[in-house]
């Protein structure tokens, strides 16, 4: 290219520019035409492409994704200027053109693309590149700003190459600048850029239970970010809130296939450092947001643009640390299979999601993560026995959690029986049972399982109640009400203790502990009776270390307890915590008093039960003793700072 003329480039190269009418002198007929996606589209181009498409004959549009309101298509004759998306977040135009068949639908992963432009077998012939770039800088070189993706391959595979060349789109770092020489024609026009938030293409406002929904899950989903890990965020509302709960963490990451606007905070403030990760950068191909957002990534080294080749290379992606890859879904199965498409309408695509949750699984304490709500705006429930008319976007071992605003599912490793169980456990309570009874006829499930139900046979949702506590010798242990997915870590437990512990907790030896018997123990309405679990370790490699029950005696008002600890984290503090709390859970359900059995044998349990602040009543003789304190008789003989 020689020098570049930076001072009066326009003037210098003056046989490039053309007006957008001038399309149609340059672009034969039977032409591919690409054009950049989402906030790159050239719009400038492709509304000359939509107003004058009866003249261009016979050729196809292809495009990742756009979230332009242009009509690629033609209504009377499809046939004649076709258009061909491979992808379809944010258009519900391009969704309806191609549900009446007016348009067309190329299901890729987005890793796939760049392969499919720049390979020899079965390539994707460009004939025509429509890209936006910012104007070119003292060394003739454009940024092509918020979208490297697919638009770095385009211009190196493209026959000609169209720039709408525009001074508001940001000059962004990377591997994100083409030379000017690289650009066959250009048409100057200052514009805004498509600004985007996922709330933009919704066809009915959200009403405040749905929008505190994705909040609640958005919350649920930050629990499992630990500190030091990479962010893979998805389009949706829900990776879109996520990150204002993230701002308590430390030494986060991102490199993602796409940025939304909501992750400034977490560079502004410091949580996002990328200091613990492969790439010392945010790494992304492409962004979405407001004005505010394209300017902040305008000249700032600390976000990384990447082509789409690089981002989605699977190597690369795996070498993130502690890669979390959050997308939402339309829908999932009780397998844990999700979809992006509605039962006979394709809805958004593939995308990178596939790329991304594999190279997940690679990353080292890596996690995918589907969220969605319970249900649609209509009510009906997005967890279904089975996916069976739509494609399918993920596989069921490519996701770990799915999260809805009734907890957390964890499915990775788990059996058929136990990923069902989990996702029920996250369905709406109206189709709990239902999903529980189409389970048992497809036998994936015990005949006899049950679920937590009032007395009237409602399904109960589980308490969200969760908590840790620290033991005097430093270890971390895990507590929450029990859930019907804990029965074989609730088995395993009893399995542990020895001859005379079983003796202390059952008043005989039981050698058996068959899902009959452990189920009864476990099912629990959380109100007349509970089950508390404290648990040792994470999702990964958790177990059962203590459990705490109370039940309602209705004709006394008293609950009787029972507790029990293993036998290694003994003397620690754990089941005077545990019997303090039930007491706490007990009297805010207005329940008078505490009462049980306990062998006299049994002397740890002797000294904690007279060591509370009630005046506690033994009864019988003999082995075992009968006991029961009221929480309004307080011991006179207690004293006052004693250790709780």
């Amino acid at each position: 290219m020689g020098k570049f003329a930076f001072e009066n480039w326009r003037e210098t190269y003056k046989e490039k520019e053309i007006q957008p009418e001038g399309l149609i002198e340059i672009i034969e007929s039977g032409s591919r035409i690409f054009f950049g996606s989402g906030v790159s589209e050239p719009l400038v181009l492709t509304g000359e492409l939509e107003k004058a498409k009866w003249r261009f004959h016979d050729c196809e549009i292809v495009h990742f994704f756009s979230l332009s309101d242009r009509k690629f298509f033609d209504d009377t004759n499809p046939s004649n200027f076709r258009h061909n998306t491979l992808s379809i977040i944010g258009s519900p135009i391009i969704r309806e053109a191609i549900k009446e068949g007016k348009s067309d639908f190329t299901p890729i992963m987005s890793s796939e693309i760049p392969r499919m432009l720049a390979g020899m077998r079965n390539r994707i012939i460009v004939d025509v590149a429509m890209i936006q770039v910012s104007p070119p800088d003292q060394n003739g070189y454009c940024s092509l700003g918020t979208n490297v993706d697919i638009n770095k391959t385009m211009v190196e595979v493209a026959k000609t190459v169209i720039a709408q060349i525009n001074p508001q789109m940001p000059r962004t770092m990377g591997n994100s600048f083409i030379k000017f020489s690289e650009i066959d024609h250009f048409v100057y026009h200052d514009s805004p850029l498509i600004e985007y938030t996922p709330y933009k293409f919704d066809r009915s406002p959200e009403t405040p239970e749905q929008h505190a929904q994705n909040e609640k899950i958005a919350e649920y989903v930050s629990r499992l970010i630990e500190n030091e890990s990479t962010l893979n965020l998805g389009l949706g509302k829900i990776p879109y809130l996520l990150p204002k709960y993230l701002m308590d963490k430390k030494n986060l990451a991102i490199y993602s296939e796409v940025l939304p606007e909501s992750i400034i905070p977490l560079i502004e403030n410091d949580v996002v450092t990328c200091s613990k990760n492969y790439y010392p950068h945010c790494m992304t191909s492409m962004i979405v947001g407001t004005d505010k957002f394209y300017k902040f990534v305008a000249n700032n080294p600390f976000i990384e643009f990447q082509s789409t080749a690089f981002i989605t290379n699977l190597i690369r992606i795996s070498r993130n640390n502690k890669l979390c890859s959050v997308y939402g879904a339309m829908k999932v199965d009780l397998i844990g299979q999700a979809t992006n498409h509605l039962k006979f309408t394709a809805f958004e695509g593939m995308g990178g999601e596939a790329d991304f949750m594999h190279g997940s699984n690679l990353s080292a304490r890596g996690r995918c993560i589907i969220a969605l709500p319970s249900t649609t705006k209509s009510g009906k429930s997005r967890i279904l026995p089975i996916l069976t008319y739509e494609p399918i976007n993920l596989r069921t071992v490519d996701v770990h959690y799915v999260i809805t605003e009734y907890g957390i599912a964890y499915l990775r490793g788990k059996s058929v029986r136990e990923r069902i169980l989990q996702m029920i456990g996250i369905a709406h309570p109206n189709y709990r049972q239902e999903l529980l009874e189409t389970a048992k006829q497809y036998n994936y499930v015990y005949k006899d399982q049950r679920l937590p139900t009032t007395n009237d046979g409602v399904v109960i949702i589980y308490p969200d109640i969760f908590w840790e506590f620290h033991t005097s010798e430093k270890e971390t242990i895990f507590f929450r009400p029990v859930k019907p997915t804990d029965e074989r870590m609730v088995q395993e437990f009893y399995y542990r203790l020895s001859p005379e512990d079983r003796i202390l907790r059952f008043f005989t030896f039981q050698k058996k502990f068959s899902h009959k018997q452990t189920q009864s123990q476990i099912m629990c309405d959380y109100q007349n009776s509970m089950v508390i679990i404290g648990f040792y370790g994470h999702e990964e490699d958790e177990r059962v270390v203590s459990i705490g029950t109370y039940f309602l005696h209705k004709d006394t008002g008293l609950v009787e307890i029972a507790l029990t600890v293993e036998e290694e984290f003994r003397g620690q503090g754990i089941a005077r915590h545990i019997l303090l709390k039930l007491i706490e859970m007990a009297q805010q359900k207005g329940f008078i008093g505490m009462c049980g059995d306990v062998l006299i044998s049994n002397k740890p349990m002797m000294h904690l039960l007279k060591s509370l602040p009630y005046n506690t009543v033994f009864r019988g003789s003999g082995e075992s003793l009968e006991f029961y304190l009221k929480f309004a008789e307080l011991n006179p003989s207690y004293k006052k700072g004693k250790k709780k």
